[in-house]
């Protein structure tokens, strides 16, 4: 055996005292491995840092601006507005008195404009004979003035051989003290004058045609008369002063009044009795006042629609009139005088009536360009001259000059017996 020396001894106890403990732990339970240190996870990018904003207060709305009020209208104002109310015909001299007014720097412009009008409104009235109308005017309100003092006798009852003819010269004078008065200071062109005639004819004549066919008593149609009478020539004023229609114009709605008025009369006696056995008198009258109004409304369509003379429409007048007596005659002659039919006569007539305007309206439908040409051609001094359409007609022979060889002194004259343009 061999001896162990204390220092060894020593260290053998120490190292069984640490392996003990040891063993029993491995005896009592399983062996747990260690936990092996991981890589700690990569967090990514650090999330974005919000900051919290202060709800901003809503802006605050002004209150919207007053309008100042509107500033008392000027004298130039003032006459500015009569100027536009009368189309130039009141207060432009208001207006011109303001053309150095630098507080209306329009006043020059309107005025000279106002000048233009002026004297385009001057061409256009010499055309139709400038301030002729008035004549017409005058005479015919005279008449009208007549009329209304027969209808105030009949409506008062007005009796007595000195009393009945008061009213009608009271109403004549009347008629001519007005109507003078009231064109003492306006020019009234010829369509203007019977534009305003047309409406006292229409409305009259309508108005008792309308009470004669709804039975009305005499005082009555001549009450509706009178009545209808002044309505129409006021809105007959009112078109004058609106549209100031030509003579030409108006001379159409007159003339369709007229021949619609009796081709409708013509019309009922010729058609009606075929119709009925007992056409009564007062279905006559109120057909033919619808014909009237027909009439009328179809003279202002071909008024607006065709531009004709005067002159023209009066020939197709002529051509009317003498195509419905000539209808008439031969059929009274064809169908034996008194012991005719008079339906056959009325519409012979119509038909010849109708006819005529057609002749008539064919024939002279270059006669209005024909009368222009030949009032702008130069008229040629001569007793027998040719004008450039190649008519001969007679002309005026005006004295010619005669100069000298040199052309410097007037010698004596000429006159032209024949002469034209080639």
């Amino acid at each position: 055996m061999v001896p162990v020396t204390r220092p060894v001894l020593v260290l053998v106890l120490v190292l069984v005292a640490v392996l003990v403990p040891g063993t029993r732990a491995l005896a009592a339970g399983p062996i747990v491995a260690p936990a092996i240190p991981t890589a700690p996870a990569d967090p990514g990018p650090p999330a974005p840092t919000v900051t919290p904003v202060a709800a901003e207060a809503p802006p605050s709305v002004a209150p919207p601006p007053v309008a100042p009020p509107p500033a008392a209208p000027t004298a130039a104002d003032e006459a500015l507005k009569r100027v536009l109310r009368s189309r130039c015909s009141d207060g432009l001299s208001g207006v011109r008195a303001h053309a150095a007014d630098p507080n209306a720097p329009w006043a020059p412009t309107v005025v000279r404009l106002c000048d233009d009008i002026l004297l385009e409104k001057m061409q256009a009235r010499s055309v139709t004979g400038g301030n002729e109308g008035r004549g017409r005017l005058v005479l015919w309100s005279s008449l009208y003035g007549i009329w209304l003092g027969i209808a105030t006798d009949v409506l008062f009852d007005i009796d007595g051989e000195r009393a009945i003819i008061l009213p009608p010269l009271l109403g004549m004078g009347a008629g001519l003290a007005l109507s003078l008065a009231a064109t003492s200071s306006y020019q009234v062109s010829v369509g203007e004058a019977w534009t305003i005639i047309t409406g006292l004819d229409y409305g009259s004549f309508n108005g008792a045609l309308w009470a004669g066919g709804l039975d009305f008593n005499d005082k009555g149609i001549v009450g509706a008369t009178v009545a209808t009478g002044v309505a129409a020539a006021s809105i007959g004023v009112l078109v004058a002063d609106a549209k100031s229609p030509s003579a030409g114009d108006i001379e159409v709605v007159r003339s369709s009044l007229l021949w619609g008025t009796v081709g409708g009369f013509l019309a009922t006696a010729a058609i009606g009795p075929s119709l009925t056995n007992d056409i009564s008198a007062q279905s006559v009258l109120k057909l033919t006042a619808a014909a009237m109004d027909a009439g009328l409304l179809v003279g202002v369509g071909l008024a607006n629609s065709y531009d004709l003379s005067r002159n023209r429409v009066l020939i197709i007048d002529a051509g009317a009139l003498a195509g419905g007596l000539a209808g008439a005659g031969i059929a009274w002659l064809i169908l034996g005088g008194t012991n005719s039919d008079g339906q056959g006569i009325a519409g012979a007539a119509l038909g010849g009536m109708l006819g005529g305007i057609a002749i008539t309206a064919y024939a002279t439908r270059n006669l209005d360009a024909e009368d222009a040409a030949s009032a702008a051609a130069p008229s040629v001094p001569a007793v027998l001259a040719r004008d450039a359409a190649g008519r001969w007609s007679l002309g005026t022979p005006g004295p010619v000059p005669v100069f000298d060889g040199r052309g410097s002194r007037l010698i004596g004259a000429t006159f032209n017996a024949v002469g034209g343009q080639f």
